[in-house]
């Protein structure tokens, strides 16, 4: 059982690149854009594709503040989406929760790194810790009890 504390951005991205190559079940974000949390880099984006491809079981589910820079800049991220819309879901959380500031990314429900300001490096990351994990879980449930729009691979239309 691990925590530390995380002031600096370059601390950040590799507690967040540690965290995703530790997933192998579940993987919960919420998060303003995904912009900090940089999953469209290509590294970042073939961790996530081994982990929707390792089992029908694993599952990634995003919700966002504002889901139109996924849709506009993150190819990667929208043909993962396509690849995998079983396992893979993204939504955008209704308005009246723009006023959350904070970043949750979720492990197995055990690892987590918890970033306190949308605008800031500052955030925990905790290693094996189901107790610590705990609140932060049951926040993002929450969060998705909201609801909101679910984001679509494909542009419909006739």
């Amino acid at each position: 059982m691990n925590t530390e504390l995380i002031t600096y951005w370059a601390e950040h991205d590799s507690s967040l690149q540690k965290l995703l190559a530790l997933a192998s079940h579940t993987l919960r974000i919420f998060d303003e854009d995904l912009s900090k949390l940089k999953l469209e880099n290509a590294d970042n984006a073939e961790t996530l594709h081994r982990f929707l491809a390792a089992s029908d079981g694993n599952n990634l589910y995003i919700v966002l503040k504002n889901a139109e820079p996924v849709r506009r800049n993150c190819p990667r991220l929208m043909k993962l989406l396509a690849a995998y819309p079983q396992r893979m879901t993204i939504v955008e959380c209704p308005e009246h929760l723009a006023s959350l500031g904070d970043s949750l990314f979720i492990v197995d429900d055990c690892h987590a790194l918890i970033r306190f300001s949308k605008d800031f490096a500052r955030a925990k990351a905790i290693i094996d810790n189901t107790d610590e994990c705990s609140p932060y879980l049951h926040r993002f449930e929450e969060i998705v009890k909201e609801g909101g729009e679910q984001v679509c691979a494909t542009t419909l239309g006739l």
